[in-house]
């Protein structure tokens, strides 16, 4: 009668062992299934760093795109970094090339062709 007890015992230890284990991979499989519902989903495929980049990279160029924009916009107008006398040279040189463009014509036409026959 005694093994019978220690024997039942031994089965309820078990049972009730094997009771809790079962709880516990239950409530570890509950955790994991709302961990995993929880979790963010990627929309269309996986997501790589290259589309982050290229976003960076069109940032760039509306910004560049702007800067441009801005600075015809604000652009002071008239002479920017020219001084008094250098506007005068070119003036003069100008001019003294318009004397020497009307002297060097006015040769051509004194002067007869070299195969002309007179």
């Amino acid at each position: 009668k005694e093994h019978v007890q220690s024997s039942h015992r031994s089965n309820i230890v078990v049972s009730k062992m094997a009771a809790r284990t079962f709880l516990v991979l239950l409530a570890l499989a509950l955790v994991a299934l709302s961990a995993q519902a929880f979790a963010p989903m990627p929309t269309f495929g996986v997501k790589s760093s290259t589309a982050l980049e290229a976003c960076r990279v069109n940032a760039k160029k509306e910004k560049i795109k702007r800067n441009r924009e801005n600075m015809r916009k604000f652009q002071t107008g008239g002479r920017r970094g020219q001084s008094r006398r250098k506007t005068l040279k070119k003036i003069a040189s100008s001019s003294a090339r318009a004397e020497e463009a009307e002297f060097i014509a006015k040769c051509f036409i004194a002067t007869p062709p070299p195969d002309a026959e007179e």
